[in-house]
């Protein structure tokens, strides 16, 4: 007779007898199912801080540049290339965290981050540039613009997103809870960012300090959130009977709102910023700020959504 495979703990993989605790696909040991079904009101407190410690490392940065003095050659591209990663890096750690009924395995985070930043890399950069050439025409007009972000910009770095996710978790055993949608999403979105990022600093040389922070952080919180957003809806999509139009619907809000932003910080450049800059930006990091948040609710309804689902299984 075949024996049956024994059930552990997900987190600390203690074997289990039965009545076993299950939350989704995952069985819990009675002191891990007690810590992540407590109740949990640190999604909002974790991402004002998340978003007040961001604020004060652009601060810092912008108050370093003052106090130096300008860069330039290697220094200058050095720092550029720092900015461009460091922001990724804790948007990564903090996005990571919030999924705290089970980490996602490190090594599948890595592979939709790296996909995203190669797909970005090799499609994305040659639909705009090469293809659409979207910077020659683009900007003849206030309308044109607005269409191109949204429609050619927005969409090309959205679907790269979706397919990170698409084709390496979305139909893995890893992929089994709707947290699991966002938290894959907005590590889609980052490698989207990171690689944009990189792009800013290299086609400039490097970057003016103070505006080039302030632009590559807003921009990794706003990739990170879209892909998020768009992961939700795929997670729910799948864990929930939902129409056709469903996807599709998640895809083109979080499309849109990546071209909404992308036109509006369209006018920040390395070399410094004017008040009509200033007002790109932060119209930009309002447009990033609104997706973050209503993000964190998804989250924090995402989990409360598989406690309650929870049960205990023989």
């Amino acid at each position: 007779m075949t024996q049956k495979p024994t059930i552990v703990c997900c987190i600390c993989e203690t074997p289990l007898d039965p009545p076993y605790t299950i939350l989704g696909q995952r069985a819990y040991c009675a002191h891990h199912f007690a810590l992540v079904n407590k109740p949990h009101v640190g999604f909002w407190r974790a991402g004002v801080v998340q978003i007040v410690a961001m604020g004060l490392f652009s601060a810092l940065v912008a108050f370093l540049a003052g106090f130096l003095g300008p860069l330039d050659g290697m220094a200058l591209l050095a720092v550029g290339l720092l900015l461009a990663l460091v922001p990724s890096l804790i948007w990564l750690v903090f996005f990571y965290q919030q999924d705290r009924l089970e980490p996602e395995p490190k090594h599948r985070i890595a592979a939709v981050f790296l996909l995203a930043l190669l797909l970005a890399d090799v499609i994305g950069r040659r639909l705009l540039h090469e293809w659409f050439q979207v910077r020659v025409w683009a900007s003849s007009d206030t309308f044109t613009s607005l269409a191109a972000a949204i429609l050619i910009v927005g969409i090309t770095w959205q679907a790269i997103a979706y397919l990170a996710v698409r084709l390496l978790v979305y139909a893995t055993p890893e992929f089994d809870e709707r947290m699991d949608g966002i938290v894959y999403g907005t590590v889609a979105g980052l490698g989207v960012a990171t690689l944009i990022n990189l792009r800013y600093v290299l086609d400039n040389g490097g970057v003016a300090l103070a505006p080039g922070v302030i632009n590559v952080v807003t921009l990794s919180l706003a990739q990170a959130s879209f892909g998020g957003l768009m992961g939700y809806f795929m997670a729910e999509a799948k864990f929930t009977h939902r129409p056709a139009w469903w996807v599709p619907l998640g895809f083109a809000l979080a499309a849109g709102l990546n071209g909404l932003f992308t036109w509006l910080i369209g006018e920040v450049s390395a070399a410094g910023l004017s008040v009509v800059y200033w007002r790109s930006l932060l119209l930009g990091l309002g447009v990033a700020l609104a997706a973050f948040f209503t993000l964190v609710g998804l989250m924090r309804r995402s989990t409360e959504v598989t406690l309650r689902q929870s049960g205990r299984h023989s």
